[in-house]
């Protein structure tokens, strides 16, 4: 399990060091996608996993043409990089990845349990002044709870990443 967050900075090809306590769980490879607002880092195992469960979401016709899936398809798997921390604990961002998540020269890195999210430093403290309120997490949790019940989900409460 990932937990904590920390801020580096970019250096000035666009390496960070990985937190000391998230490299061994990582493994020796591992992948960087974009998430919603961020990025985000799954060790193989757990990539796959989403791999097979994207799969699952249509027979291979229904994944070419099918708008919906392909747009799935296309945020994951189109820019993701299969990578590995170097020797000094850094690893790089593309610039496509960069650009995504605009991260100029301050990333937080972060646990969020099964994964890590890499965050622009300004991004994120706007995402937890706006998505982060007492408010939005009973409303978030409230939500939760009624798709595990199987209810109906609640449209008034904003997708993850969206800031209200």
């Amino acid at each position: 399990m990932f937990g904590g967050s920390f801020t580096h900075k970019l250096d000035e090809v666009g390496r960070f060091i990985v937190p000391r306590k998230f490299r061994f769980s990582l493994g020796e490879k591992f992948v960087i996608t974009r998430g919603i607002g961020c990025l985000l880092v799954l060790t193989s195992d757990r990539f796959h996993a989403i791999f097979q469960q994207a799969q699952g979401l249509g027979d291979p016709l229904s994944v070419l043409f099918n708008p919906e899936i392909s747009r799935l398809y296309r945020h994951l798997f189109s820019e993701m990089v299969e990578t590995n921390v170097d020797g000094q604990g850094r690893v790089q961002l593309t610039s496509e990845l960069r650009a995504y998540a605009e991260i100029d020269k301050d990333v937080v890195i972060m646990g969020v349990g099964d994964w890590l999210e890499i965050w622009g430093a300004e991004n994120w403290q706007s995402y937890k002044e706006n998505s982060l309120t007492p408010e939005q997490l009973i409303r978030a949790a409230s939500q939760a709870l009624e798709c595990r019940e199987g209810g109906e989900q609640d449209e008034s409460v904003s997708p993850p990443g969206d800031a209200e």
